[in-house]
């Protein structure tokens, strides 16, 4: 049977999923901050129109970034609905308290993480196959 966060004690897997319901809250509210703004500009003056365009693409830009993080914190939140939460997606190995305490939506192991962001042919392997570290 795994061990995983539940089982180091000062850090039981409540809090992390405090902490996920937490993120997810700012991202949604940060999210709907964002179009308001946008939808808020209405007509501009023509010489305006580029500074105007510019902020759009900056606001889609943080948008897509909010929604991969979305994404990122609601695969934790069903991880710990399975019981999968804080192992590693690459190797399986537990995943430090100290890594989920700062990036509680993490996937990987930090050496896995390692492998995962490098740029492509600078490592061997999917991240499905990193095992060992």
């Amino acid at each position: 049977m795994k061990k995983g966060p539940e089982s180091r004690g000062n850090q039981p897997v409540e809090l992390y999923r405090r902490a996920l319901l937490i993120r997810k809250a700012e991202v949604l509210s940060n999210l709907g901050v964002k179009f308001d703004t946008v939808a808020a500009m209405g007509r501009v003056a023509e010489e305006d129109q580029a500074q105007v365009s510019h902020d759009e693409y900056v606001s889609l830009s943080l948008n897509s970034l909010d929604f991969q993080q979305l994404g990122l914190v609601e695969e934790a939140l069903d991880r710990i609905k399975v019981g999968d939460y804080g192992f590693c997606q690459a190797c399986g190995d537990p995943i430090p308290g100290k890594r989920l305490k700062a990036v509680p939506w993490a996937r990987y192991c930090i050496p896995c993480q390692e492998q995962v962001a490098m740029p492509v042919g600078q490592h061997a392997g999917t991240p499905e196959l990193v095992a060992d570290h």
